[in-house]
């Protein structure tokens, strides 16, 4: 029985003893491992990005869009139904005094909004490019050289989205949207059958016989300056070696849907030439004289201002104007003006009729509108 207990506190002291010697060696491990272990990079010292940095995001290839698209009455082709009639032009302001001209009274009463819709909510277009910091972008296609030899008529085409759309589900968002496929089928025909896509400033050239003009020019035109033509027109139009011209409302500039500054110098850099279209896309021919003023002069101004360069072409908000607007958008310093008008009168340079390609045109339809609208 004594001998049974000394075996008992025997075997006690022994599992204390390896307990203590396990806890040593864990013990000895650790500070092994943090002596001889390679070190880590701290994830402070890596400078990650953070949310406020704001990079344009480019897809590998980049190709600017060119003006957009307003409705006409009833969304039939033909002229825009109750446009005033010309009344005698008012002297213009100097463009300097447009340019700098005082907001509208808020208690003045406000035009209605145009015809032209902003269908909401925007329809999907795919994975949007990655942003990168140094984004690759594609030498634009050169303007023609200085020097002319006869006018040239340059068909000029009209877009708004570059995107999908339930028809049923938002029928006017429809008609205002070309899908990503159908747009590229249709910048591949012009490829093949040898058309130049030109910006509207070298539009205006060819056809007052300024410039000599390329063969078989056509001018694409995409209005509002939404983020699906940064976004899906330009990679498209890049893949084909087409330019354009995109109409920017200045208000809309960095809205849910819309371009961001920092996405309209990525395709001004991109050769893409960048038009006016207004403060707030208010119908002009409702305005009285200094609001009229002010969203003319003020949406070149900001433009030329925040993106360096200077704008010359101007497009009317759904293609409402009359010849004092007309007046007031040459006092501005436009040199060229698109309008919804449909048809063959090219006279004025400061109300260009458009051909508009509406939702669902198939490309053979699309052949015919360019061919003869």
């Amino acid at each position: 029985m004594s001998y049974r207990r000394r075996s008992n506190r025997w075997l006690w002291s022994d599992w204390l003893a390896l307990a203590l010697a396990l806890l040593a060696a864990l013990v000895a491990l650790r500070i092994a491992w943090v002596l001889f272990a390679p070190a880590r990079a701290s994830v402070a010292a890596v400078g990650l990005p953070t949310a406020a940095i704001q990079v344009p995001a480019p897809a590998s290839e980049v190709v600017l869009p060119a003006g957009r698209v307003a409705l006409r009455l009833g969304g039939q082709p033909g002229p825009v139904a109750d446009i005033p009639a010309p009344a005698a032009p008012a002297t213009a302001a100097p463009a300097a005094e447009l340019a700098t001209a005082a907001p509208p009274d808020a208690t003045a009463p406000r035009a209605e909004p145009t015809l032209t819709p902003t269908p909401v909510p925007l329809g999907e277009v795919g994975a949007p490019p990655i942003a990168t910091l140094a984004p690759t972008v594609a030498a634009a296609p050169p303007e023609p050289p200085a020097g002319g030899g006869g006018s040239t008529l340059v068909p000029i085409l009209m877009y708004h989205y570059i995107r999908l759309v339930d028809a049923g589900l938002d029928p006017m968002g429809y008609n205002l949207s070309i899908t990503p496929d159908d747009f590229a089928q249709q910048m591949a025909w012009l490829q093949s059958q040898g058309y130049t896509s030109v910006s509207m400033a070298t539009a205006q050239g060819c056809m007052s016989g300024a410039i000599a003009c390329p063969p078989r020019p056509i001018a694409l035109t995409f209005d509002d300056g939404y983020e699906d033509a940064y976004s899906t027109a330009l990679p498209i139009m890049q893949r084909y070696g087409m330019r354009g011209t995109f109409y920017i409302v200045n208000n809309f500039v960095g809205q849910p849907g819309y371009m961001t500054w920092e996405q309209l110098a990525a395709m001004r850099d991109a050769g893409m030439e960048l038009g006016a279209h207004t403060v707030s896309h208010l119908n002009l021919t409702t305005l009285d004289q200094a609001t009229a003023a002010f969203e003319i002069g003020q949406s070149k101004a900001e433009l030329d201002s925040r993106l360096g360069i200077s704008v010359t072409s101007f497009c009317y908000p759904a293609g409402f104007y009359d010849a004092n607007i007309e007046a007031q958008v040459q006092a501005a310093g436009f040199t060229n003006a698109t309008t919804t008008r449909w048809d063959g009168d090219y006279s004025d340079v400061l109300a260009l009729p458009r051909r508009r390609v509406a939702g669902g045109t198939g490309i053979d339809s699309f052949v015919g509108l360019v061919a003869g609208g």
